[in-house]
């Protein structure tokens, strides 16, 4: 079979991971995510979710996908809210639609995408509520926060943004949003024994390396031009920058820095500038985790070429338009190759597949999703190299429900491994996959 495209390849390991757990009974599935380094919420919807679509790739990552769409409808209506200008507002929601950052997301079964979403309709009810008599903004700021911060822990850097920019710009406002923001906090208290243990872990021993001279560039780079190096990347997060740089000179020149434009600012420097301050004694900047970033990026972007003359702000659109929307297509042509091709291989070729299957932790999920749902094959995995890392609560919770065992293979027996790569090897023989 032929997987042509971005949006159908198969899993890769954190993808079948999210299935994994998310198939799960609800509490086992909530301690297991405690084990780990994540909130619960997104795993709990995506449970839910497959329940009435199933747990194919297209359907898992389809929860993200309507997240990513809601996400541009967010957008507009902020616009809206800001400018009340529908082609700008129009231009803006389409650029989210092609952004490279948020379309990769957009088609993968991570949190990343509900996280965008949940940042976009928080700033928009932030905005509205914290000026509205009609309580019932703020009662779905309280929603949308206590959703986001069990969605993932950058949350709280977003609520932060909301706090201080009230704090710097709109102090009489403060008071207004108070109710809401303690109720956040309140939602939160049940969960924060299970989060100050997942900081003991990231602050013993974590993936994300420590922060150097090129991390926000990379930041910025990846957030505006791509996940992937390609040959639009580096030029469109320049246009990108450019742009931020003049629409702040513009308005500086004018004497103009009125409170949407303020609201924005701090909506990207905040949530940047936190993490960046903390992973100074323990990492945890990861420009993916910033990646609803994109949206002020891209308000602020539009702002700055409307104080163009017209031509020149429709040109600036215009090349802004199709760099997007080449790397996005870039993006979206890719087919890599998943531990689902090299299953297909593998049983194609109908030899020995009645041989045991082994595989280690890093390829695990993948591994049992492609092989282990349903009982179709028995995956066994090999204890070397198991430690207290990501993938081994779930790993330890399948071998608690018998689904899956850690053992070591026999010293002469003939066993199939499947590992990292998507590489598949006949153990004890000459022949190789």
């Amino acid at each position: 079979m032929d997987y042509m495209n971005y949006v159908t390849r198969g899993f890769w390991g954190d993808e079948a991971w999210t299935t994994l757990i998310s198939r799960l009974p609800v509490a086992d599935l909530v301690r297991t995510t405690s084990e780990d380094f994540h909130p619960p919420l997104y795993y709990l919807i995506v449970h839910f979710w497959m329940k009435l679509f199933g747990t194919s790739e297209v359907a898992v990552r389809s929860v993200s996908a309507v997240a990513f769409l809601l996400t541009s409808l967010a957008v507009f209506m902020l616009a809206q809210k800001f400018w009340k200008d529908k082609f700008k507002s129009l231009v803006l929601s389409g650029l989210v639609l092609l952004s490279p950052i948020l379309f990769t997301y957009g088609f993968e079964a991570r949190a990343y995408a509900i996280l965008t979403l949940l940042s976009v309709a928080g700033g928009f009810v932030f905005w509205v509520g914290k000026d509205s008599k009609n309580k019932i903004w703020r009662v779905l700021y309280f929603v949308f926060g206590a959703m986001s911060i069990y969605v993932h822990y950058y949350a709280w850097f977003i609520l932060a943004s909301h706090g201080l920019y009230l704090l710097l710009f709109e102090r009489k406002r403060l008071m207004k949003m108070m109710a809401p923001a303690l109720g956040i906090v309140l939602v939160q208290l049940p969960w924060i024994p299970t989060l100050m243990s997942q900081i003991g872990t990231v602050n013993n021993s974590y993936w994300i390396g420590a922060i150097n001279e090129r991390t926000h560039w990379e930041f910025f780079l990846r957030v505006t031009g791509g996940d992937a190096q390609n040959i639009y990347q580096a030029p469109v997060a320049l246009l990108v920058l450019v742009a931020l740089v003049m629409g702040f000179f513009f308005r500086l020149r004018a004497k103009k820095f009125d409170k949407k434009y303020l609201f924005l600012l701090t909506w990207l420097i905040v949530p940047t500038l936190i993490p960046s301050l903390i992973s100074l004694k323990m990492p945890v900047f990861f420009y993916r985790y910033l990646i609803f970033s994109i949206v002020p990026i891209l308000f602020l972007t539009i702002d700055a070429f409307s104080f163009l003359k017209k031509q020149a702000y429709y040109g600036f659109v215009l090349v802004l338009v199709v760099g997007f929307g080449l790397i996005t297509w870039l993006k979206f042509s890719e087919s890599p190759r998943s531990m689902r091709e090299a299953m297909l291989d593998w049983e194609s070729q109908g030899e020995k597949l009645d041989a045991p299957i082994y595989t280690v932790l890093p390829s695990f999920a993948e591994t049992e999703y492609y092989l282990g749902l349903g009982g179709k094959y028995e995956v066994n995995v090999l204890p070397e190299g198991l430690i207290q890392s990501s993938g081994k609560s779930l790993l330890d919770t399948y071998e608690s429900k018998d689904w899956t065992q850690v053992k070591e293979a026999g010293e002469d027996e003939e066993h199939w491994l499947f590992e990292p790569g998507s590489k598949v090897t006949l153990m004890n023989s000459e022949k190789e996959k």
